[in-house]
Parts: structure tokens; C-alpha cells; sequence
């Protein structure tokens, strides 16, 4: 911490934090606008899937709900041939289930 002996030496130094502050929002503002660029595809995606039918129901949503139960047995199946029948029976559900209820959430 500086020690000021004048006055004018503290303003000064108040006009110099306050110039670095505002070139660091300025840095900041720069990058989330890069990182909304770079998101943006992926948003354009979960949007075209979130959108709902004629009826309210979203087949998108049902599409992502069926993919993700596909990849869900082929990617842990394969990887639970050696385990015990209790997790091959519950870890697939729970897995399933937390991913309808992200699908859910994003939706919405």
C-alpha cells in the first residue's frame, strides 16, 4: 500500500485506479462478447430443439430423450459387462432419468 503525503498525490492515484478499472471492464466486456459468438451455434442448436409441436408436445425434446437413452446403453453397457447385476439394473436409470430431467430443465 503507497503512503501519500499530498492530497494531489491521492487524486492522482484514484484517477489512475479508475482509468485501470474502466480498461479492465473493457477487457471483460470484449471477451464475453467473444464467448457469446463462439456459443452461439450451440445455441442456435438447443433452441431448434426446443422448440414444441403443433400440440404442445416437443418432438425435439422426445428425440433428445431418445438419444440420450441410446447412448446411454451403448456407451455404459459396454462399460458394465464385468459389473454386478445391481449396477448394470440401476446405473443406466439413473443415468437416464437425470438426463430427461436436463433435457426438461433446458426446455424450459
Amino acid at each position: 500500500m503507497n503512503k501519500f503525503s499530498t492530497f494531489d498525490e491521492v487524486v492522482a492515484e484514484r484517477k489512475r485506479l479508475q482509468e485501470d478499472l474502466n480498461r479492465q471492464k473493457g477487457y471483460l466486456r470484449s471477451e464475453f462478447v467473444e464467448i457469446r459468438e463462439k456459443i452461439q451455434p450451440v445455441a442456435k442448436v438447443l433452441s431448434f430443439f426446443a422448440r414444441s409441436g403443433n400440440n404442445g408436445q416437443s418432438t425435439a425434446g422426445t428425440l433428445l430423450k431418445a438419444g440420450s437413452n441410446l447412448g446411454i446403453d451403448l456407451l455404459i453397457g459396454q462399460k458394465l459387462r464385468k459389473a454386478g447385476w445391481i449396477a448394470r439394473l440401476v446405473l443406466p436409470l439413473v443415468m437416464k432419468f437425470t438426463a430427461h430431467k436436463t433435457i426438461d430443465a433446458v426446455r424450459k
